[in-house]
């Protein structure tokens, strides 16, 4: 009886004791690369890709592997394992982008590669793009080139074996600038960034099933930002390929790769008009993060329930006494580094709703006659870039297009986003 208080007692201390220092540990910077692999059901493969890092790798780096429910061992094997290693588990399967975010909010890292389970690192392959990343200030994101890609970091790459694949890598990576340049796209097999690019841009849209269309929805907000991704040209990896999407079959594949396209279509409308839009902005604004593309008169959602009334960039904390029926929509669910950025007010909302110019009110969202949505705000009118985007933040449209002239009358705003679907109470 007393063998087992004692075991109890000690059991309790050090869980105590673990947990104080997993407190005072969790935001402490990490002075190297946060390395994030979302792995399911692929152990051998994740092992692989262990091993090409632990061999090829001379920077300062972290390894995070989240294990997206996997039921063949892949987290008894990773435990065993020794070196720089955390992993997190999902109980169940959420999804490539629920693993991913996963790990970026394990990340400590200053700079952050997201990493597919099925490539192989190479010799000097961190050491060159942590080189082109650090040699174009204006590159927010940069990718290597592979043997197996859609699009343009696609190369001939001709080798039999994984050996014969070691020896052209050596020889192929060696730093060549006329090699590095910039792109409207890059697949997220392997991407390095910078830890503010994640902060400015969020998290990935757990709203994508399985995988595919979230790394393009990602880099596509990337871009409306003004910011900028880059090929690096003279770093190769290994990319074995869509070992797990193969899994579903061809008529699964098709069916989630439909949905997935569907839900992007849906969410961005005209993306290339928008994309357009936004450089005409960007000499005027030239720093944007993503809470600058968030409406106002909306309220939202962080973790664990807490609410905020939004207007003009200000969150405003919502009161236990305040009857949330008369509040507009309903709320959204923001993640805390994107709270984060928006400043606090004091004391209750200013509910800017008084009448100006000829009946538009600040917050309005009005229709134009070519069907395009509008919201006001400050004297701007900013465009709403898709019927998907006035629904999810809730906001009522006004029935009778607005008068032309009237229009002519306001300033132009950065345009309305939508925010990124989260699954997760902890991000």
């Amino acid at each position: 009886m007393k063998s087992d208080k004692k075991y109890k007692s000690g059991l309790q201390a050090g869980y105590t004791q673990g947990l104080i220092e997993g407190l005072r540990a969790f935001a402490a910077p990490f002075e190297g690369t946060s390395i994030i692999i979302p792995t399911y059901n692929q152990k051998d493969l994740v092992l692989q890709c262990i091993t090409s890092i632990e061999s090829h790798t001379e920077q300062p780096y972290e390894i995070i592997v989240v294990d997206d429910g996997s039921i063949d061992g892949t987290c008894e094997a990773l435990w065993s394992k020794k070196g720089s290693i955390r992993v997190g588990v999902h109980l169940e399967n959420l999804g490539f982008a629920s693993a991913v975010n996963t790990g970026l909010m394990m990340a400590k890292g200053n700079t952050i590669v997201l990493l597919n389970n099925d490539v192989l690192v190479t010799e000097r392959w961190l050491t060159q793009l942590l080189t082109v990343l650090n040699n174009n200030k204006d590159a927010a994101a940069v990718g290597p080139v592979t043997n197996y890609i859609s699009g343009d970091q696609q190369i001939e790459a001709v080798y039999n074996d994984l050996k014969e694949m070691e020896i052209f890598a050596a020889n192929y990576n060696k730093i060549d600038r006329s090699r590095w340049h910039y792109t409207d796209r890059l697949v997220g097999f392997c991407l390095l960034l910078r830890r503010e690019t994640f902060e400015d841009v969020g998290y990935f849209d757990e709203g994508y099933q399985i995988g595919n269309f979230e790394d393009d929805d990602w880099m596509l907000r990337l871009q409306l930002q003004g910011k900028r991704l880059m090929i690096a040209g003279d770093t190769f990896v290994h990319h074995i390929g869509s070992v797990t999407m193969k899994k579903l079959g061809a008529e699964g594949f098709a069916a989630v790769n439909a949905k997935n396209e569907h839900f992007f279509k849906q969410k961005w409308g005209n993306s290339r008009e928008h994309l357009k839009r936004i450089k005409e902005i960007k000499e005027e604004v030239p720093s944007l993060s993503s809470v600058d593309f968030y409406p106002t008169h909306v309220w939202v959602e962080g973790c664990f329930g807490k609410r905020f009334w939004l207007e003009h960039g200000v969150k405003y904390p919502i009161s236990d006494s305040i009857d949330e029926r008369f509040l507009p929509g309903r709320p959204v669910r923001l993640s805390v580094i994107d709270l984060m950025k928006i400043p606090t007010g004091v004391g209750p909302a200013p509910h800017k709703l008084a009448d100006i110019r000829a009946g538009l009110r600040e917050g309005v969202v009005i229709q134009t006659g070519d069907g395009k949505r509008y919201q006001l705000d400050r004297e701007r009118l900013r465009e709403i870039v898709s019927a998907y985007t006035c629904e999810i933040w809730g906001l009522p449209v006004q029935v009778d297009p607005a008068d032309p002239e009237l229009l002519e009358r306001y300033g132009e705003g950065p345009p309305i986003l939508p925010p990124p679907y989260l699954r997760s109470e902890d991000l």
